[in-house]
């Protein structure tokens, strides 16, 4: 579900396998839903319709249409609460490879999960927590008041709720910069039922986002771990990734490990850490519980995440092996753009060929050893769906 750059890579990882894949999909122009790999691609629902009971009510009458119950991958967290919450409804004809609702809530709240981090003695950024109220008294109380003495400015609030928090203000945090601006948007967000914690804010050095990427069964045994570092983003500052590399520390995958079996989550997660150049150490940022944008990296260095989801669901479970390290993983298309914009003040015709292929090879591995988003010579048609959005100037934005 959802078949862009993150479907798209499921889609190859179980298709090569030879597991047949149905892509779903609420709007054209997914890259992953010209890819070989898929049997069909229907035109669903949105998973925000309705709570997900629109897109329930479309997997049922699907239903009869497979031979054996299919495996469910959403891949991001609008399709992956909408499943959630539907679930006792579609399990009958559905195998969900991930936990239920009420553990998915409490993985993605920042309270829960910052709390759960602390029982494991791993680290968060500085948090300052403001659900020892009822909502309705939070705003004016001698807590908020405490809470603002005692915060370092600027800092963030972050939502419980994300889903609820993004309809409601359009954004992922809130910047605080004094006492009175925590005092007004604490009364901004409890008026719309929304509960946020009081995080520092951590600027993480070049290189400095690392991700503990797993798979856990439903008993909690990790059948396979990967680590990495997502080395840039696009926009910068606030996009999404599209150069990453794959770097396994074992004390940070037992800490992400640790995380989620603190909340009772199995499934496909990746957890993210920043590296904090103060305190020489990592610290626990999110919890995506989904397949994310750059899965694809650990499927080519040797962990199948997909694959392992899916076999231990249908009753084939195995353990991935150690992963390879030293791969990279790029979205080209975003990560052109970012050397661009470095380029800066340089008039793009008065830069050589040379000069762009050095600027590029600086971050980019020898060849053999790279994985590219979406270009795939076995797979060549989402690519061409690339060139084709360049060549005229058509855009598909996805929450990847």
């Amino acid at each position: 579900m959802n078949s862009h750059i993150t479907g798209l890579a499921v889609a190859r990882s179980l298709g090569r396998a030879g597991v047949p894949v149905v892509g779903l999909d609420d709007e054209p122009g997914g890259l992953g839903q010209h890819s070989r790999h898929l049997t069909a691609l229907l035109h669903c629902p949105p998973p925000t319709q309705d709570g997900g009971r629109a897109l329930a009510g479309f997997l049922e009458r699907l239903a009869g249409a497979f031979p054996v119950p299919p495996v469910l991958f959403p891949t991001n967290d609008d399709w992956v609460l909408a499943l959630a919450e539907q679930r006792e409804r579609l399990e009958p004809a559905y195998r969900f490879p991930f936990a239920g609702a009420e553990v998915l809530a409490a993985t993605l709240a920042k309270s829960d999960l910052y709390r759960a981090a602390e029982r494991e003695g791993v680290a968060v950024p500085r948090s300052w927590y403001l659900d020892g109220l009822p909502l309705d008294e939070l705003p004016g109380s001698a807590l908020v008041d405490e809470v603002a003495a005692r915060l370092p400015y600027p800092c963030v609030l972050k939502p419980d709720d994300s889903r609820g928090f993004y309809r409601a203000f359009r954004a992922k945090v809130l910047l605080v910069d004094g006492p009175d601006t925590l005092r007004r948007q604490v009364a901004e967000t409890a008026a719309q039922g929304l509960r946020m914690v009081a995080q520092e804010i951590v600027a993480p050095p070049p290189g400095g986002f690392f991700s503990v990427c797993s798979y856990l069964d439903p008993a909690g045994r990790p059948r396979g771990v990967f680590v990495g570092r997502k080395l840039e983003q696009y926009p910068p500052g606030f996009g999404t990734s599209c150069l990453a590399d794959a770097r396994f520390d074992a004390k940070l995958a037992d800490a992400g490990v640790r995380v989620l079996g603190s909340l009772g989550y199995h499934g496909i997660s990746e957890v993210e850490f920043v590296w904090d150049e103060a305190r020489r150490q990592h610290l626990l940022l999110d919890v995506n519980p989904r397949p994310w944008k750059w899965i694809g990296l650990p499927v080519a260095a040797g962990v199948d995440l997909p694959l392992l989801a899916y076999r231990d669901t249908v009753g084939e479970p195995f353990d991935a092996p150690p992963q390879r390290d030293g791969m990279r993983w790029v979205f080209l298309r975003d990560y052109v753009r970012l050397v661009r914009e470095r380029a800066g003040a340089v008039p793009e015709e008065q830069v050589t060929r040379q000069e762009w292929l050095d600027l590029v090879r600086g971050r980019l591995p020898a060849a053999g050893r790279l994985v590219d988003a979406v270009f795939d010579p076995d797979d060549p048609e989402p690519f061409y769906d690339v060139l084709h959005g360049e060549l005229t100037g058509s855009a598909y934005a996805c929450a990847c």
